[in-house]
């Protein structure tokens, strides 16, 4: 099976699942920042397009990833990325988050996202859903900013618009 076979099952499974859990609603543990601890859900980030970039502790692979989203933001401001740590316990995953000087939104990864992806998805992994919640693609292993924009545009999540940068044009 090619990679664009085994990319269209996977995204027809999880559309599935997602639509069964309804993703923007599952409540989940707080990483970091002043709500550190609490229960929220993702429905806070509806009506945006969203990375949901999947991470765990001592993954040098996911601390590169983290970097290429900190770009990503400077050159897709409208694309909001949001952390999900798997595969590692609350204190591990804060810490991995620290390291990497996280300002992004981050959680603990619900069970049932989990259960969706196989119980033990690979890391960096993510998905990128478009404004009206809706899974547009998902990435698995590494992508720069720079790939990670052009797939943003080629799937129409976002014409990742920089107002500064197109006033310098």
């Amino acid at each position: 099976m090619n990679f664009k076979t085994a990319t269209v099952l996977f995204l027809l499974f999880f559309v599935h699942k997602a639509h069964a859990f309804e993703f923007y609603e599952l409540a989940m543990l707080r990483l970091n920042d002043s709500a550190y601890g609490k229960q929220e859900t993702l429905s806070q980030f509806k009506n945006r397009p969203i990375i949901a970039s999947f991470f765990m502790p001592n993954c040098n692979w996911c601390e590169k990833q983290h970097k290429a989203l900190k770009l990503l933001k400077t050159q897709c401001p409208e694309v909001r990325s949001i952390m999900l740590g798997i595969n590692g316990n609350n204190r591990d995953l804060k810490r991995a988050l620290r390291k990497k000087r996280n300002h992004f939104p981050a959680f603990v990864t619900h069970p049932e996202i989990v259960k969706a992806l196989g119980g033990k998805p690979p890391v960096p992994m993510a998905l990128i859903f478009n404004k009206y919640g809706t899974l547009t693609f998902y990435t698995q292993g590494y992508n720069s900013a720079s790939t990670l924009e052009n797939l943003i545009k080629e799937n129409h999540v976002s014409s990742c618009k920089n107002e500064s940068r197109t006033k310098l044009l």
